[in-house]
């Protein structure tokens, strides 16, 4: 695992080998960064189910402002650390170890950029996190929130969402959403 691009580029990340935390590949990564482009700079991003906090990690060498990493597994929460120190984010960034949905409601302020990858063979957290994400107001007006997938799955997007971008990398598909927000809800 490294960091493709930024401040911190070519900077290899912490990783454990473990067959229940699947890395987003660099092709994957280095094309949902493209697809956000310059809005990275100074965004208060979230990344959910953050694994070994790669995608949170990449954001912040690319300019975010902050990001919040939320991960269950103590071991990875580890790692998250260990990569953060490394790299010297600590000052930038929040670890909350608990469950995602049951993180979601302790959350405060919105978030211009939220990231989640759920274990795939989970397919009802897709729906589950969006449905909470709208209900506690966590993404900001011109936010975006963007889904990693397996590929060969068929996510559904609830009510109050609008898909802006649909793309397949090999084996994951990602999802760029936004909230359908005053008259057009």
């Amino acid at each position: 695992m490294r960091i493709i691009a930024g401040k911190d580029k070519g900077r290899r990340l912490k990783s454990l080998k473990r067959r229940d935390v699947r890395p987003t590949t660099d092709r994957t990564k280095e094309s949902i960064f493209n697809i956000l482009g310059p809005n990275i700079a100074g965004t208060r991003f979230l990344d959910l189910y953050s694994g070994f906090g790669g995608i949170g990690i990449e954001a912040l060498s690319r300019g975010a402002k902050e990001v919040v990493f939320v991960e269950k597994d103590r071991r990875n929460i580890k790692v998250i650390k260990d990569n953060l120190n490394l790299v010297d984010y600590e000052k930038n960034s929040q670890i909350i170890n608990n469950d995602v949905l049951r993180a979601l409601p302790i959350l405060s302020g919105e978030f211009d950029l939220i990231f989640m990858d759920p274990p795939y063979e989970e397919t009802e957290l897709y729906t589950n996190t969006l449905n909470k994400i709208k209900s506690y107001n966590l993404l900001s007006d011109n936010g975006i929130i963007i889904i990693e997938y397996d590929a060969k799955d068929k996510i559904e997007i609830p009510e109050g969402y609008s898909i802006i971008k649909q793309k397949r990398y090999g084996k994951a598909g990602i999802i760029l959403v936004k909230e359908i927000k005053g008259k057009d809800e």
